[in-house]
């Protein structure tokens, strides 16, 4: 018996022993637990920066003079001044023969192909060039062709570019008189048929301007008409000077004079159709008096009386529009002129 007692005394001590053991054991985790909590707490903290404050040196420039000194070696040495010089003098010269060989080639054919168009000519336009030159002056014209052609192929094979210049006015100059004779035949006439249609279109004008723009005068309208008969009178002058002269010389006006005939007419029209018109004088405005009426059929009969006078007006402003629109601006008909 007293064993068994100190069996189950030892029993009980060792279950004794193990919860002792077991309540250390949870306490040092529940301890360890609290230390990771604490130590991510840390972690999640952000950190504190420290600064530090670090002066920097300040750069200083050390300028010193080099001597420098070149060589060359090898075979192939630099150009001295002398050789620049010699070389730059050499490629322009072989320019200068470059360009002066291409004018050379330029003028051949281009006096050659002013040989075939003076005999073209006096085929294609026999009559126009006949009315402007005389038998003489087309004999001497051809034989000059022919004579540039034969002169082209022997003697002129190795003339240089001076003498073809020579030859090429040589041959042109009395080549484009007759064939300019011959041009402005047909020119003058539609120059003066142009500047008679604008004549007539401010004549015209003159006479709108009497209702359209009555600002302006008779006196400034009368000063354009003089003017137009100053220029007519210039044309039947010239028309009939050169009917008289000789058709074989040069011609007594050109088509590049008949426009500026207008040149004077031109700056009045347009000084005038820019002249504003004076402003309307103002109106006294008259004392209305308002009589009130009582009766209300009265009232009535008026109210539709205003309602067809504003119809009535509105219609004639839509009227007087339509007027205004389709009225031509003589104003700038004036400036285009």
């Amino acid at each position: 018996k007293t064993e068994e007692k100190k069996d189950e005394e030892k029993t009980e001590e060792k279950k004794d022993e193990d919860k002792t053991e077991e309540k250390e054991d949870q306490a040092e985790k529940t301890e360890d637990k609290a230390e990771g909590e604490k130590a991510e707490e840390k972690k999640d903290e952000p950190k504190k920066k420290k600064t530090i404050k670090v002066e920097k040196e300040k750069k200083r420039m050390h300028k010193r003079t080099l001597s420098i000194s070149s060589y060359h070696t090898g075979s192939v040495q630099p150009y001295s001044p002398e050789i620049m010089v010699e070389s730059r003098a050499k490629l322009e010269e072989l320019a200068r023969v470059d360009k002066e060989r291409m004018l050379l080639e330029e003028i051949r054919n281009t006096y050659e192909s002013f040989i075939y168009l003076i005999k073209n000519k006096l085929i294609d336009f026999e009559e126009q060039i006949a009315a402007v030159s005389t038998q003489e002056q087309r004999d001497a014209l051809l034989k000059s062709a022919e004579e540039a052609e034969d002169w082209m192929y022997d003697e002129g094979y190795d003339a240089d570019l001076v003498v073809y210049t020579e030859k090429y006015a040589e041959l042109s100059g009395p080549a484009e008189k007759i064939f300019f004779r011959m041009s402005e035949v047909s020119a003058r006439e539609e120059a003066i048929t142009a500047l008679e249609a604008k004549l007539k279109k401010v004549t015209s004008l003159m006479s709108k301007w009497e209702t359209s723009m009555t600002h302006i005068t008779e006196e400034e309208r009368g000063e354009v008409l003089a003017e137009v008969e100053k220029v007519r009178k210039w044309i039947e002058e010239k028309v009939a000077a050169q009917e008289a002269a000789d058709a074989a010389s040069d011609p007594v006006f050109t088509s590049a004079e008949v426009p500026l005939q207008t040149g004077d007419l031109q700056k009045i029209v347009s000084k005038l159709s820019k002249k504003p018109k004076p402003a309307p004088k103002k109106e006294e405005k008259k004392n209305e008096t308002k009589t009130e009426e009582t009766d209300d059929k009265k009232n009535e009969t008026k109210d539709d009386a205003k309602e067809e006078v504003k119809e009535e007006s509105k219609d004639e402003a839509t009227q007087e529009e339509v007027k205004e629109e389709d009225k031509p601006d003589d104003n700038k008909e004036g400036e285009e002129l």
